[in-house]
């Protein structure tokens, strides 16, 4: 062999050996659903690993695989660079389920893994995305418990009610909102020019009323679940998670 031709061979076998040594992290487990329905031909499962621990930003992803789904449970595997990863971070795997381009399925909550001894494994439950249209939001109370992909650990936690014919209203924490939401199906629009009022609060409750209104204009579609309530954006990730007020 010609010394160049040794040279290319030794050079593209070290970039091999670099970027196999990259990918030194895989995240195992399943995802499978409650209900007792048939996977429909081409429907197909999304797997994320995100990164959520920034509050005030949305999740980032770090890495993601998308399968062909026969039944459940289903297997799957994601394979990150562990240069991404940081110890004092947090990381959550999340899954969708879509039949072509309508999203059927997604899971409700985040699943913890690789810091804060969560482990490199997951089961993931998902619930169905598909609502009963506006029929299934009338006449019930929801209180925010996840913000962003992160538990809501606030002083006062914002809410929502939902009364007939999409009106709705509620508290960001601080202050009083409402306005007409438009519903169907799982498609859910709030409006831009919600009605609000203008209290001054302390600093750390406006911050998270911000961040619960920003939330709401990503929102486009949303998933209920017994007591539990989540709003999700364009890209079918949780933006806001709710549980059931009485």
């Amino acid at each position: 062999m010609a010394k160049t031709g040794r040279i290319a061979l030794l050079s593209m076998m070290a970039s091999a050996t670099i970027f196999n040594g990259a990918l030194a992290g895989t995240i195992e487990g399943t995802a499978t659903y409650r209900e007792r329905i048939a996977v429909r031909p081409g429907t197909t499962l999304f797997v994320e690993l995100q990164d959520v621990s920034r509050a005030d930003a949305p999740s980032v992803t770090l890495a993601a695989q998308r399968y062909a789904l026969t039944g459940v449970p289903a297997p799957f595997e994601l394979n990150y660079d562990d240069a991404l990863i940081d110890d004092r971070m947090q990381y959550v795997v999340r899954a969708t389920m879509y039949q072509g381009d309508k999203l059927l399925m997604t899971t409700d909550q985040a699943y913890p893994v690789i810091t804060n001894g969560a482990g490199n494994s997951a089961d993931l439950v998902l619930v169905q995305a598909a609502g009963q249209g506006l029929a299934s939001l009338e006449n019930s109370k929801w209180t925010a418990v996840g913000l962003n992909g992160d538990v809501l650990n606030a002083e006062r936690q914002p809410q929502i009610e939902f009364a007939e014919g999409g009106t709705f209203g509620g508290t960001g924490g601080c202050n009083r909102f409402s306005g007409q939401v438009e519903i169907s199906g799982n498609s859910i629009n709030f409006p831009d020019n919600m009605a609000a009022t203008l209290m001054a609060c302390p600093p750390s409750i406006e911050e998270v009323e911000k961040q619960f209104f920003d939330a709401l204009q990503k929102v486009t579609t949303y998933a209920v679940s017994g007591n539990s309530l989540v709003f999700l954006d364009e890209a079918g990730e949780p933006v806001v998670n709710f549980v059931r007020t009485p």
